[in-house]
């Protein structure tokens, strides 16, 4: 199933241990399944759970369970995540942060990385989001919003137009750059299917391209985080080696993560799909001290690319009346001065579905926020004979009970 040019290269590298075993992992079609609890909500995994090595919030599940019919999910208590890419929280909790940064995550969507840089970064950070696909930046947004950081902006267009920004704007970059998804043959048929010697060569020159904009505006002594789902050395360890070369990049090293080898994460070596990451810290000019990065504002944003949303989604007009929006709600501080009432799992799934649905003759009338086992699950507008319905649409689950 895998492309026989593509089996030719793995098992002449020399670097990778067990050539062999990494292709018959990839051919296995056997992903495992894991979960990243949200810190920001104090979720925790459970004193049974089996843990991710590299990350202290995730959890590996013994089978897939219907996630699409978990209020849970939707409630942003957990994400899942394919547990090699929750390493990027070990990265950040290694950097030792003290105070609030400007941080980037240059190509966000869905927001896994995202939400789990969130989670490590210290109190108070901004954190800019970017999506080039506009029809992956609105599952981004949704992703983000369920995980309920206040401090967030989301950007849409290519990476290299924030190099119209300011420089030296970010103290951490991270590139999740696009590529040519070797490590995800085994879970994802369109990998296989779309490999070619020539994807990854495009892919390179555009990881180039991506990396030259980025990096004039993380400061010296900031730190870049590079990372890919591919094994091509072409788009792994020679884009970190022009780096240094060119840029005058450091090379730092990554905590010790069991199996991992070079920063890379194999398949058949450790519990998760393909991934490659890398740590590089720009070099302070001449005897400079570390620099802090310039105060990153909405209209510096907007000159430079889309701004989808900058900070916390505003109040909803309701004639002439502002009401919490979805987004504030979902806040893991909700400043939302509304009543609260109790619903059960089957409730809140109808809530869900966007389905009109009945509370108890005791519930306060007006606008409420629902909440399932205690946590924000969204509003209505308790009229007594029925409760209006004010999820937004976009997030209608549409599975049958």
């Amino acid at each position: 199933m895998l492309p026989a040019e593509f089996c030719r290269r793995i098992l002449a590298d020399a670097d990778i241990p067990n050539p062999q075993g990494l292709l018959e992992a990839l051919s296995s079609g056997n992903p495992c399944v894991a979960i990243r609890h949200n810190r920001l909500k104090g979720c925790r995994p459970s004193a049974q759970a089996r843990l991710v090595p590299w990350c202290s919030q995730g959890e590996y599940l013994a089978e897939r369970p219907q996630f699409t019919l978990d209020p849970a999910l939707h409630q942003g208590l957990y994400y899942v995540q394919d547990p090699s890419s929750m390493a990027i929280a070990s990265i950040i909790e290694s950097l030792q942060l003290q105070a609030p940064v400007a941080y980037l995550d240059a190509c966000a969507a869905p927001g896994g990385k995202t939400t789990a840089a969130i989670d490590m970064l210290p109190e108070g950070s901004l954190v800019v989001a970017n999506e080039a696909d506009p029809s992956r930046a609105g599952a981004l947004d949704e992703n983000l919003t369920r995980w309920g950081a206040a401090n967030v902006a989301i950007t849409v267009g290519p990476a290299q137009k924030l190099a119209r920004l300011p420089l030296h704007c970010f103290d951490i970059i991270a590139a999740d750059v696009p590529c040519s998804g070797e490590g995800m043959m085994r879970k994802d048929p369109h990998a296989r299917e779309q490999w070619t010697p020539a994807l990854v060569a495009q892919c390179a020159r555009l990881q180039a391209d991506i990396l030259d904009a980025l990096w004039p505006l993380l400061r010296p002594g900031g730190v870049m985080i590079y990372s890919t789902c591919t094994f091509a050395r072409e788009e792994d360890e020679a884009q970190v080696q022009r780096m240094v070369d060119e840029f005058g990049a450091e090379l730092l090293p990554l905590p010790s993560w069991p199996g991992v080898v070079n920063g890379h994460f194999y398949p058949h070596l450790v519990e998760g799909e393909g991934l490659y990451m890398a740590l590089l810290r720009k070099p302070l000019v001449a005897e400079a001290t570390e620099a802090k990065a310039p105060l990153l504002t909405e209209p510096l944003l907007r000159k430079a690319t889309r701004v989808l949303r900058f900070g916390p989604e505003p109040p909803e007009q309701k004639g002439r009346d502002l009401i919490p929006s979805h987004g504030q709600v979902m806040l893991a501080n909700s400043p939302a001065a509304l009543p609260r009432w109790e619903i059960d799992r089957t409730t809140a799934l109808q809530y869900l579905r966007r389905e009109a649905i009945t509370l108890d003759p005791e519930a306060p009338r007006g606008l409420l926020i629902l909440t399932h086992q205690g946590y924000p699950l969204g509003r209505v507008n308790n009229l007594g004979n029925r409760a209006n319905n004010l999820l937004p649409k976009s997030l209608r689950i549409l599975k049958q009970l």
